[in-house]
C-alpha cells in the first residue's frame, strides 16, 4: 500500500442522468425496477436541483418568473432517479468511501446494484464504504422521494384546534401540513418572502474518498485560550479502521493567514476494528487569535492530521482552525429571568451589528462560491460583524462559513425549525431521533469554523411547548461541540422580534419603545429597483401592479401605508422610490435607538439581508445582488463609530424648534484621540446652524456629548449633516431629513398583535 495522502474523486458535474416516475400507491417502497418505467431521461448536474435540470431540458419554464412556479408543482408528484457511471480503481489495501454531503430530502442509494442505504434528512452527509463493490466501471443510482409524499401523521383530536388556528394564519401549514414533520429547509414549503417550492435533489457535493486501511471520518479542534501567551487545541479524531492495527497519528499546526513555524505532535495508538474516537491536546504558545474584523484580525491556523499504518500514510485531513473563546455576558440592568445577551469573544464584549441571512437561492443546489462571496463582501462593506442564519433556512454550504472565517464575520447559526405558533413540532421518539441526527450532523459539519459563535434551536416557536425538541438540541450541541453557547429559540428570554412596525402598521416611533436585550428581527418591505422588477414581473403586470406582485410577496396594504409618508405619484418609479425611502428611514430609527442603548441592548440584526428568489420583501440586497437604498444607509449606521441624534419624530415647521441629544457610540476596542464632531443644519439658503466639539473618544463606549436646540429657518426642507474628523480625515458620517414625517398614528391593533405574538412565541 503506497497511498501518500487521501485522494478525492469529485462526482460533481453535468454528466448525471435524471428521470422521474409517478409516485404510485406506495412511494416509500423503493424498487430499482422502477427505473425501467422511466420513459425519458434528462441531463442532470450535481450539485443541483431537479427543477433546474428540467428547466435546462425545456420541460418547465423558469419558476422564478411571474407565476411560472405554479406550473411546476407537478414535479412534486414524481419520484426521481439520479444515475451516474464513472471509472474507479484502487490499489490493494486501499479503501473507498462514497460521500454525499447533502441530499434533499428522502433518498435511497445503490452502487453497482447493491443497496447502500435509505436516508431521511437534508443536512447529514451520507458516508458509505464501497470498497467491496468496486469495478473498473461503476454505476451509482440515487432515488429521491417525490415531495408530495411528505405527509405528516393525522393530528390527534387535541391537536386539531391548534392546527385550525395555524391554518388561519400560516400559509405553509395550510398548504403543506407535513412541514412540521420534516427536518428540511422550512421556507421551501412557502414563506412570506419565498415561494412554495419543495426542493428535491443532490444539493451539495458528491465525492469518493480513497484512503488506506484507516479512514479519518472527523477531525474536530476545540480551542481553549488561556491568555495572550498560551492556548491549547483539544483535538477529537474519529477513525475508521479496517482491522485491528497499531498506528501513528501526527498533528501539524501551521499558520494559514500569517507566518508561523509549524509544530508537529506525534502519538502512537492501538486501533480496534471499526469506528473510534481519540482525544489529544496540542499546546499553542503565543497564539494568534481569531477576532471579528472590528475587534482584531481573523487569523486562522491549518491543522493537519495524518495517520500512518506500517510506516505508510493511510489518510490525511486538514481543517482550518481559529483560536478564540465565546461566552455570553449578562446585560447591565437586565431582568433576573433574562438570558445573557452580550457576546464576549476572547474576553472582550462585542456589540453585534448585522442582519438575518436567508438562503441565497430557493434552489440551493445552484448556490456557488461566487454567490456567497458577492453577498458576504456586501455584508462586510456594510460594516456588519454578525449574520443570523435563520432557522427557516439552511445549513449553508462550506464556502459560506469559510468566507465568514476569512472576513471576520460572526455567525449565529440556527437549526432548521421555524414558526410553529399554535401547533408544534412532534415530540415522538422517531421525530426526535431524526431531529437530533440531522442537528448533530450540522454541528459536526460547522464546529471547526471560528466564525460560528452561537447555536440557536430555531425561529419563533414557544420553548415551553417544545421542551423535548429543545432538550435534544441542547444535548447534541453539548456532546458534539461544547465550545459555543446554545440558546433555545429566538425570540425568548430577552431578544426581540419587533413587528409592531410593519405587521402592526405602527408609527416608526414605536421602535423606541423596544427595550430588548438584543434586537434580532425587525424590518420593512421595499420593492427592488425597477430594473430588477422587470426581470421577474411580466410587463403588463408592472403598473398598475398585477397578480405577480402579490405572488412575489408584496403586502400591498402595508406597502402603501408606509410609502404614503413620502407622497408618491401614481406611477411605478415614484412608488418604488417612496417605499425604499420608508424602509431606510424606519431601519434608521430602530438601529440608532438600539445603538444608543449599547450593552443594555447588545446587538441589532435587521430582517433581512438577502432574498432567495426575486421578491418584494424586507431584503437589503435583492436577488440580483443589487443593494436597495437602505443598504447605503446601514453602511453609515453600522460604522463602528457613529454620531446619533435622539429627537422627537414629529412634524417640523419653519420657526419651530429642533431639540436633540447628541450621542457618540464607539464600537472599536480602542480609544480615538483628537476627534472633531461637526453637525450642520442645511436649509434652503445653505448652512444655517452649526455645532462642533473636539474630544478624545473612549474605547467601546456610548455617551451623550451634547445637546442641540435650534430654531428652524424658513422653507420646508431641512437636512442635518453629521461627520467626525480625525487628523483631517472624515471617519464617520450620518444625516437626517427633518421633513420626513409619518402622520399616521399607531393603531391599537398594532400593539395588540405585537403582544399576542410575544405570548405565542414564549418571549
Amino acid at each position: 500500500m503506497t497511498t501518500l495522502a487521501r485522494k478525492i474523486i469529485s462526482l460533481n458535474g453535468d454528466d448525471w442522468k435524471l428521470g422521474g416516475v409517478p409516485l404510485g400507491n406506495d412511494p416509500w417502497l423503493a424498487d430499482p425496477r422502477e427505473i425501467g418505467a422511466i420513459g425519458q431521461w434528462h441531463q442532470a448536474t450535481v450539485p443541483g436541483n431537479i427543477r433546474l435540470d428540467l428547466m435546462r431540458a425545456g420541460i418547465i419554464e423558469d419558476p422564478f418568473y411571474g407565476l411560472n412556479n405554479q406550473a411546476s408543482q407537478w414535479v412534486d408528484t414524481c419520484n426521481w432517479w439520479y444515475l451516474k457511471d464513472f471509472p474507479l480503481e484502487i490499489a490493494p489495501g486501499e479503501r473507498a468511501h462514497l460521500v454525499l454531503h447533502g441530499v434533499d430530502y428522502v433518498s435511497w442509494v445503490y452502487f453497482n446494484g447493491h443497496p447502500l442505504g435509505q436516508h431521511e434528512g437534508m443536512f447529514s452527509p451520507q458516508v458509505y464504504e464501497i470498497t467491496p463493490f468496486l469495478k473498473a466501471q461503476n454505476h451509482l443510482d440515487v432515488r429521491i422521494l417525490g415531495s408530495d409524499a411528505l405527509r405528516g401523521p393525522r393530528p390527534t383530536l387535541g391537536q386539531r384546534w391548534r392546527l385550525w388556528l395555524e391554518q388561519r394564519f400560516s400559509e405553509p401549514v395550510r398548504r403543506y401540513p407535513g412541514r412540521l414533520h420534516t427536518v428540511k429547509c422550512q421556507m421551501s414549503f412557502g414563506w412570506d418572502f419565498a415561494p412554495p417550492l419543495r426542493t428535491m435533489g443532490i444539493w451539495d457535493d458528491a465525492e469518493v474518498i480513497i484512503s488506506g486501511p484507516v479512514f479519518i471520518r472527523h477531525l474536530f479542534a476545540r480551542p481553549v485560550v488561556h491568555d495572550d501567551n498560551q492556548a491549547a487545541v483539544h483535538v477529537s479524531l474519529t477513525l475508521d479502521a479496517a482491522t485491528e492495527t497499531p498506528a501513528e497519528v501526527a498533528f501539524t499546526l501551521a499558520g494559514l493567514t500569517f507566518e508561523h513555524q509549524p509544530r508537529t505532535h506525534r502519538h502512537t495508538v492501538a486501533l480496534a476494528p471499526g469506528v473510534q474516537e481519540l482525544d489529544f491536546t496540542l499546546n499553542v504558545p503565543h497564539p494568534r487569535l481569531w477576532w471579528s474584523w472590528d475587534r482584531g484580525r481573523p487569523d486562522l491556523y491549518l491543522l493537519t492530521a495524518e495517520v500512518r499504518v506500517a510506516g505508510q500514510v493511510s489518510d490525511v485531513v486538514s481543517e482550518r482552525v481559529g483560536l478564540r473563546t465565546v461566552t455570553m455576558s449578562p446585560n447591565p440592568g437586565a431582568p433576573s429571568d433574562a438570558a445573557p445577551w452580550t457576546f464576549t469573544i476572547n474576553g472582550q464584549t462585542v456589540f453585534a451589528r448585522g442582519a438575518n441571512w436567508v438562503p441565497v437561492d430557493s434552489l440551493p443546489g445552484r448556490a456557488t462560491v461566487d454567490d456567497y462571496r458577492k453577498l458576504l463582501d456586501l455584508a462586510r462593506q456594510a460594516n456588519m460583524n454578525m449574520l443570523r442564519v435563520w432557522g427557516g433556512g439552511l445549513r449553508e454550504k462550506r464556502a459560506f462559513y469559510d468566507l465568514c472565517d476569512e472576513l471576520g464575520i460572526m455567525v449565529w447559526q440556527e437549526f432548521p425549525f421555524a414558526c410553529a405558533f399554535f401547533t408544534q413540532y412532534p415530540a415522538d421518539e422517531d421525530f426526535l431521533r431524526l431531529a437530533a441526527a440531522e442537528s448533530r450532523a450540522i454541528v459536526e459539519t460547522l464546529r471547526n469554523h471560528p466564525s460560528v459563535v452561537f447555536w440557536c434551536g430555531g425561529n419563533e416557536f414557544a420553548p415551553q411547548r417544545h421542551r423535548p425538541l429543545l432538550d435534544a438540541l441542547a444535548r447534541v450541541t453539548n456532546e458534539a461541540d461544547g465550545s459555543r453557547p446554545f440558546h433555545p429559540v429566538s425570540p425568548s428570554f430577552g431578544d426581540s422580534h419587533f413587528w409592531a412596525v410593519w405587521h402592526g402598521q405602527a408609527h416608526f416611533s414605536e421602535y423606541t419603545r423596544d427595550q430588548a436585550l438584543l434586537a434580532s428581527e425587525f424590518g420593512l418591505q421595499a420593492p427592488p429597483a425597477v430594473e430588477s422588477l422587470r426581470n421577474f414581473i411580466p410587463p403588463r403586470q408592472l403598473w398598475p401592479p398585477g397578480q405577480a406582485w402579490t405572488y412575489h410577496h408584496a403586502e400591498w396594504g402595508k406597502l402603501r401605508r408606509y410609502a404614503a409618508i413620502f407622497n408618491p405619484a401614481d406611477d411605478l418609479d415614484s412608488f418604488v422610490a417612496a417605499s425604499q425611502r420608508a424602509q431606510a428611514w424606519g431601519l434608521k430609527v430602530a438601529i440608532e435607538h438600539h445603538r444608543r442603548r449599547k450593552y443594555h441592548c447588545s446587538g441589532v440584526l435587521v430582517w433581512q439581508f438577502n432574498e432567495p428568489w426575486p421578491a418584494i420583501c424586507w431584503s437589503l440586497v435583492d436577488y440580483y445582488r443589487q443593494p436597495k437604498p437602505a443598504y447605503e444607509v446601514i453602511q453609515q449606521l453600522y460604522n463602528p463609530l457613529l454620531v446619533s441624534l435622539a429627537y422627537p419624530l414629529v412634524l417640523y415647521r419653519a420657526g419651530g424648534t429642533f431639540d436633540a441629544e447628541v450621542w457618540l457610540i464607539n464600537d472599536w476596542p480602542r480609544p480615538l484621540p483628537g476627534c472633531r464632531v461637526e453637525i450642520e443644519l442645511h436649509g434652503a439658503e445653505g448652512v444655517c446652524q452649526r455645532w462642533e466639539t473636539e474630544m478624545d473618544v473612549p474605547a467601546d463606549s456610548a455617551q451623550i456629548i451634547g445637546h442641540l436646540v435650534w430654531k428652524l429657518p424658513g422653507g420646508t426642507c431641512w437636512q442635518v449633516q453629521v461627520r467626525v474628523v480625525q487628523q483631517g480625515r472624515v471617519i464617520s458620517t450620518n444625516s437626517y431629513d427633518l421633513t420626513a414625517y409619518d402622520p399616521h398614528p399607531t393603531p391599537r391593533s398594532g400593539r395588540f398583535w405585537a403582544w399576542v405574538a410575544s405570548k405565542l412565541m414564549g418571549a
